[in-house]
């Protein structure tokens, strides 16, 4: 398991340069699913450097990219969820903040068997710091251990989410939730980045996360580093997430039961 650790690391620095040497050098800036979703060249690039770090270790390596036009450039077929191995990648997790140079973006690399991750990084690429994880070999950030904070209750912690692309019922549902959370939480922050606000929770900067509408490369590599630090991802029923979830809830065992219930009651009121 050491050697996909390492594997994961190397991609994630890969890409992590191309986004260092593209700084203030976007290139063409196109939106996809809405005008709020965008994707640069620098997403390219840093997606095709991945994938051929991956591929240097693993020249049969299975790849999935949140940004097509990597598989042509590097040569590669698409993979599948359900493949046996698949690597699981956002080149650029936070391009809104990379685009307008707000410090928080980010390269998620994450290994999945059978749909399991067992080895992921997030290289926090605004701050140069690696969060990685495997199997049984725990979490770090930067050669150090994680863990979760000890906070259990709502009105101590201090909370991550972030906001769907999906303008409509999605973000009305979200808001619900923002609102009964807002009132009665120490804090919330919004950052724009997925795999850095669950990287935030496995190591205690902030205590527990929520959001709507993800998609597997957002989250991949967050929950084996989440897992491994002790901390509990799921769905908003609290079932134990999987490739297909795309609304989760995050904490320590404590909150992460706390914020479940409280999402639980919003959701019965609208």
């Amino acid at each position: 398991m050491d050697t996909l650790l390492a594997t994961a690391e190397a991609a994630a620095r890969a890409g992590g340069r191309v986004l260092a040497d593209r700084a203030g050098r976007l290139g063409a800036v196109r939106t996809k699913s809405s005008a709020v979703d965008m994707v640069t060249d620098v997403d390219i690039a840093a997606g095709v450097a991945v994938v051929r770090s991956i591929l240097a270790a693993d020249p049969a390596a299975h790849v999935i990219v949140e940004e097509p036009e990597v598989y042509g450039l590097s040569g590669v077929t698409q993979g599948e969820l359900d493949d046996a191995e698949v690597w699981v990648i956002d080149p650029i997790d936070g391009t809104t903040s990379y685009i307008h140079g707000y410090p928080c973006y980010s390269v998620s690399v994450a290994c999945l068997r059978d749909g399991r991750p067992v080895a992921g990084a997030v290289y926090n690429a605004s701050r140069d710091e690696m969060n990685s994880a495997a199997e049984g070999l725990g979490a770090t950030l930067d050669g150090a251990p994680m863990h979760p904070s000890s906070v259990a209750t709502i009105p101590e912690a201090l909370l991550v989410t972030g906001f769907p692309y999906d303008r409509t019922v999605t973000l009305d549902r979200q808001m619900a939730i923002f609102t009964r959370m807002i009132r009665q939480v120490h804090g919330i922050r919004r950052d724009g980045s997925a795999a850095i606000d669950l990287t935030l929770v496995a190591c205690g900067r902030a205590d527990g996360y929520w959001e709507l509408a993800l998609k597997p490369w957002d989250m991949a590599a967050g929950v084996i580093i989440l897992r491994e630090a002790g901390a509990v991802i799921t769905d908003l029923s609290g079932a134990d997430w999987t490739p297909a979830t795309t609304d989760v809830v995050a904490g320590n065992p404590a909150l992460h039961a706390e914020m479940l219930k409280l999402i639980a009651e919003t959701s019965a009121r609208t």
